[in-house]
């Protein structure tokens, strides 16, 4: 699925990347979100050249979470395309191509802290992980912040929680 809220002609992308998410909750059914710089996604990564979505999503969920998930535990949910316009880059704006793989841990997972492992680009956007209901994660993605990437993945993330609970079959969210 595209989305394309900024009417992007294919001819004007100029930076792809492909990503893994995860819709992980703890064992009261409250969603991990990620916090950097009050920007908001679930968890998960890039995936590397030559590196399957799943065991990308594998990797990603060890470093950044420090929790250890089976392929058993892990149901594919479906694949979306975000393109973005005037995306900052490391270097310049782009225009960007956010593939994104969408999984979902079946088994209720907790988190330790201490287990966490951050890369400096984490640390300097002050990553840290929040427990949050459906409700908690609408209020995130309604809140103001000065952040420039905050109304980027505000879509990723509204667009990718719409799908998980249309899968579960609980289409009563509403943006």
């Amino acid at each position: 699925m595209l989305i394309n809220k900024d009417d992007l002609k294919k001819e004007e992308i100029n930076s792809r990347v492909h990503k893994v998410r995860a819709v992980i909750q703890d064992d009261k059914g409250k969603i991990y979100v990620t916090n950097m710089d009050n920007s908001y996604n679930l968890p998960g990564g890039r995936v590397e050249a030559k590196e399957e979505a799943k065991d990308a999503l594998i990797r990603e969920l060890a470093e950044e979470l420090g929790i250890q998930v089976l392929d058993s535990e892990i149901q594919y949910i479906g694949d979306f395309t975000f393109w973005h316009r005037d995306f900052p880059g490391d270097k310049r704006v782009v225009n960007r191509e956010n593939h994104v793989d969408l999984f979902w841990v079946m088994q209720a997972k907790e988190v330790l802290e201490e287990r966490v492992r951050l890369t400096n680009y984490e640390k300097h956007y002050h990553f840290h992980l929040m427990k949050c209901s459906i409700k908690e994660i609408d209020e995130l993605l309604q809140s103001a912040s000065p952040n420039d990437y905050k109304k980027f993945m505000d879509v990723e993330l509204g667009t990718l929680l719409e799908a998980f609970l249309k899968y579960k079959g609980e289409d009563n969210y509403v943006r």
